[in-house]
């Protein structure tokens, strides 16, 4: 059995280092200074490095330079571009879906919580305070939790507790019409509920962000080299595509995390769902 070569050992394990969310932190910067700080940097690493690049080119760009280096950016820009915007469609897809489903989970709360209304007296009421725990614990515990993929023992509790409580009913109840809806959406809910927490996860992993970063540095580099007869102008273009790449990486790190993070999606459903719950009780 052939032995790998030293050089391919270390790439492998390079790449195997790089962490899964190299960038945790950024989550917990505001917005407009995650925005205004990636933009910045990236549209400051244009505006120096073409000072820098001509400063050391002067004098030495023949005719034709940029025939040559104009096709070349040309291409390594198109394959970035189509990159970087093939990323940020999957991550507004994933960060749709995820809303979704949080509507979804939401929604079936509220119906089953009205489907009590065909149990019996004793049973309605305790079908009640279980969703309300779980509804509760979801917007008062597990939100939180769940940005670091973990669960909150309460929902747990309060799921267990419902099945529980529905596999004491008398046969003759259990089997109804509507029990059987409300079984429905309880898998439902359950359904959900796992759904969320996986997609709380981070998506990318850390090479896929490294690739990023420097495909994007490349591009803004090679742009250093393309000749201008005017300074201001060629600081313009090279600084305008910097904050163009800077915007793109700045939607997909604050979207990446459609459960955490200044732009994360809201309890704002199951606070509807509690208003509903509480509409229900008094016969609306």
């Amino acid at each position: 059995m052939a032995t790998p070569a030293p050089w391919r050992s270390g790439t492998v394990a390079l790449i195997a280092a790089i962490p899964l969310n190299p960038i945790p932190f950024l989550n917990s910067i505001p917005v407009a200074a995650l925005a205004i700080g990636v933009i910045g940097l990236s549209a400051g690493f244009a505006f120096m490095g073409v000072h820098v690049v001509r400063r050391l080119m002067r004098g030495r760009v023949a005719e034709g330079h940029n025939d040559v280096l104009a096709p070349i950016f040309v291409t390594a820009g198109t394959i970035y571009a189509v990159l970087i915007g093939f990323l940020v469609i999957i991550v507004w897809e994933q960060y749709v879906s995820t809303k979704a489903v949080v509507a979804d989970e939401a929604s079936a709360l509220t119906i089953m919580y009205r489907q009590t209304d065909g149990m019996p007296t004793g049973e309605r009421q305790q079908m009640r305070q279980i969703l309300r725990d779980y509804t509760n614990a979801v917007v008062n515990d597990e939100w939180l939790l769940q940005a670091h993929g973990a669960t909150s023992p309460k929902v747990d509790a309060a799921i267990s507790t419902l099945y529980g409580t529905f596999g004491n009913l008398d046969s003759a109840t259990a089997d109804s019409a509507i029990n059987s809806d409300f079984v429905r959406n309880a898998s439902a809910v359950a359904a959900n509920r796992n759904k969320r927490i996986l997609q709380s996860e981070d998506r990318f992993p850390g090479v896929l962000w490294f690739g990023l970063m420097l495909g994007g540095v490349l591009v803004v580099s090679m742009s250093f080299l393309l000749y201008m007869q005017r300074l201001w102008l060629h600081v313009l273009m090279s600084s305008a595509l910097a904050s163009l790449i800077g915007v793109l990486l700045f939607i997909l790190i604050v979207l990446n995390h459609p459960l955490s993070g200044q732009l994360a999606i809201t309890t704002h459903d199951y606070e509807s769902a509690l208003s509903a719950f509480t509409a229900v009780d008094r016969g609306h």
